[in-house]
């Protein structure tokens, strides 16, 4: 069983140790901005996890200098309010699918590293993989998977990643293979945050996808008013528990 208390702290110990003032960076901003800190520090665990702690996180493509940014407005979502919409229950009803946790979180950051229809690059180069693999094995780093059960094999057909830290859940990307397996998938994020006690996910910017699954905008302000005290927050986290069941269980409960 998960140790959360000491999974908050041990976490919180490792930002301490972070020389970079991301807090000062964000807080000097104008209210006009757009949401671009600068560029520079590291992909180490102590900073990412001082980053996220401060309401920032990197975003650059391969080849570029680390960029850092806190945008003015942040697009979010509330576990607790969160409803499939009836079309996504149907296709939970009718699938032999099964969703995990924790169970492969490697392949699930490759899968998001691909290129998408729209872009040849990616954002998610090697030592971002590197950087969240390594909070992947401390426990901070988080996967869902969905897979696609036939006789002789399970296949990976969707899922997503993100960083937790106590009451709050960062998410990073997700990614289908089949039809909805990225919905289902974000489904069981949300039945999983709500058994575990993480109360805010930050989905960082906005896109149709999200908002159709019931995101919203807050300020920046008002994201680190909320995100502050739930970063702190012990007895609550998924961190590195293992879940593995069917999903037409997000139906009823998890």
């Amino acid at each position: 069983m998960t140790n959360f208390t000491n999974t908050t702290k041990k976490l919180h110990k490792l930002a301490d140790a972070c020389p970079f003032d991301f807090r000062g960076l964000i807080a000097s901003l104008p209210n006009d901005d757009d949401g671009f800190l600068g560029h520079g520090a590291d992909l180490s665990t102590n900073t990412l996890l001082h980053a996220y702690r401060c309401g920032a996180f990197p975003w650059f493509n391969e080849g570029d200098p680390i960029y850092w940014w806190s945008p003015l407005t942040r697009c979010i979502i509330y576990p607790k309010t969160f409803k499939p919409s009836k079309s996504l229950v149907r296709v939970v009803k009718k699938q032999t699918w099964t969703l995990s946790v924790n169970h492969d979180f490697n392949n699930v950051m490759d899968a998001c590293s691909q290129p998408r229809n729209h872009s040849n690059q990616t954002w998610i180069t090697k030592s971002m993989k590197d950087a969240y693999q390594d909070l992947h094995k401390l426990g901070i780093a988080v996967s869902i998977e969905i897979w696609e059960n036939t006789p002789n094999q399970s296949a990976l057909i969707g899922g997503l990643y993100g960083i937790n830290l106590g009451g709050l859940f960062c998410g990073e990307s997700m990614f289908h293979k089949k039809t909805d397996a990225s919905k289902v998938a974000f489904w069981g994020l949300m039945r999983i945050c709500q058994n575990y006690g993480i109360q805010l996910i930050d989905c960082q910017l906005e896109n149709p996808h999200l908002i159709r699954l019931g995101a919203t905008l807050i300020s920046r302000r008002e994201f680190l008013t909320q995100s502050k005290p739930l970063t702190v927050k012990e007895n609550c986290g998924i961190y590195n528990t293992k879940i593995s069941l069917p999903v037409t269980d997000l139906i009823t409960s998890i």
